[in-house]
């Protein structure tokens, strides 16, 4: 997708409790953006979260370009997103923040490798019948006899993460809501699952977000 209340199925500050971590250390936070950004800490939310967490929480946090922006294949962001992780000590301790087409980044990293935890943000099934989208490389495709061709390995991915958040809105503009909840269904997501209403795509900061992150920090 390009990228230039909670209305959860629970009560108000679901992550408010922080997740334990097997690790010593707090893990590194990683912004993964949507395409489009050529500029990553001067597009929509992504500076001023990297800000919030170095500055006020001194958590570690990775804010950079992306290479292919405009494009965002997923055979140069999953391997670029791979060696972030390997520069950080522990490559298993990293929290990946994947909005838009950084979510589908994020959901195929988890397909590979272990992560600590993970944080959707508009994240879709399908590739809504884009070319371009379908060109990136994260979507599954239907077969003409039934089933799909390159499918989400939704178990993988839950054995690979074990703490997911996923948000959406109810009048996204590009991503119907439906495609948010097939995620959120092959994830076997419950409360860790919100619908925030009227927050189109997440162009902007987001305080539900920011509370997502540091509970799994």
């Amino acid at each position: 997708m390009v990228m230039v209340k909670l209305h959860r199925r629970s009560g108000a500050s679901a992550f408010a409790m922080k997740t334990a971590s097997s690790h010593s250390t707090s893990p590194t936070v990683v912004v993964c953006p949507g395409n489009g950004c050529n500029q990553i800490r001067q597009s929509n939310w992504y500076g001023r979260l990297h800000s919030i967490l170095t500055e006020q929480h001194g958590i570690e946090c990775v804010c950079e370009s992306f290479p292919d922006p405009l494009h965002a294949r997923r055979d140069l962001w999953v391997p670029h997103m791979r060696s972030i992780a390997e520069k950080q000590g522990d490559p298993r301790n990293i929290v990946l923040v994947g909005h838009s087409s950084g979510a589908q980044a994020a959901l195929r990293y988890a397909e590979q490798y272990q992560v600590h935890g993970v944080v959707l943000v508009s994240a879709t099934y399908t590739d809504l019948g884009d070319a371009h989208e379908r060109a990136s490389g994260y979507y599954p495709q239907p077969k003409a006899g039934g089933g799909e061709s390159n499918p989400y390995l939704f178990e993988e991915m839950r054995k690979n993460c074990k703490n997911w958040r996923q948000f959406h809105s109810d009048d996204d503009p590009f991503i119907p809501l439906g495609e948010a909840e097939r995620i959120r269904d092959g994830l076997e997501l419950t409360d860790a699952y919100c619908m925030l209403p009227r927050r189109s795509h997440f162009f902007e900061h987001a305080q539900e977000l920011l509370d997502a992150v540091l509970s799994l920090c």
